[in-house]
């Protein structure tokens, strides 16, 4: 049977406020990617990775960065405009690898392979200028990037190439979005804590200072 293939590169910028490690870290949570991904349904994690997989020279070496296997369910539209009588769901294994810059992936389903890598890349004077797909994103000191290829057989490349696409083309900036929240949140919470920390200290409450107990409560001169 003839293989095809295709490759999709996205990319999505990193506000300077966020630190390279902090995108990595949100990646390296593999529910991260799992539940960002537009066709996910739901994902758990399996005891083993197959060993064929294992052996796919695409990985880092696994005795080095350890592979962890989910079982993952996606609804996919085979018939559109028919309600759930159009949709179909799918369970396959999803595989991914913790590397130094993110993470590398692959899923093996009914004849589909995709392999995804995710990297935190430094942005320059000659290579800040990254693209997405079809357009320029700017210039950024630092970029996640995601590079996914795609294989199946030939007949089936218009339609798994369309479902690929749609689930991979906003996941970088689904997981810079998500981190920039879960910091917002954190600076909110601190500042609460800060809040109620003052109003529960006994000089907030009215109690009178050290200082301000030595002093007379009347002054008689002459």
């Amino acid at each position: 049977m003839t293989l095809a293939k295709h490759n999709l590169h996205v990319a999505a910028l990193i506000p300077p406020h966020l630190s390279p490690g902090d995108i990595i870290a949100a990646l390296q949570d593999h529910t991260t990617c799992l539940t960002l991904q537009a066709l996910t349904t739901q994902h758990k994690k399996l005891p083993t990775t197959s060993p064929d997989i294992r052996k796919d020279t695409y990985w880092y070496p696994p005795d080095i960065h350890p592979i962890t296997t989910y079982s993952v369910t996606e609804c996919v539209t085979v018939m559109p405009g028919i309600g759930a009588w159009g949709k179909k769901y799918l369970t396959f294994p999803s595989c991914f690898q913790n590397t130094p810059a993110g993470i590398k992936t692959r899923a093996d389903a009914s004849g589909v392979i995709v392999r995804a890598e995710f990297r935190v890349i430094k942005g320059g004077a000659d290579d800040g200028e990254v693209e997405g797909e079809g357009e320029g994103i700017g210039y950024a000191e630092w970029v996640l990037v995601e590079d996914v290829e795609v294989q199946c057989a030939w007949y089936m490349m218009p339609f798994v190439r369309g479902k690929m696409e749609s689930a991979h083309r906003d996941i970088c900036r689904k997981v810079v979005e998500k981190v920039e929240m879960e910091k917002r949140q954190e600076a909110i919470a601190r500042t609460a804590a800060k809040g109620k920390s003052r109003a529960e200290s006994p000089q907030e409450m009215g109690t009178a200072s050290p200082q301000a107990e030595r002093l007379p409560d009347k002054i008689t001169y002459g």
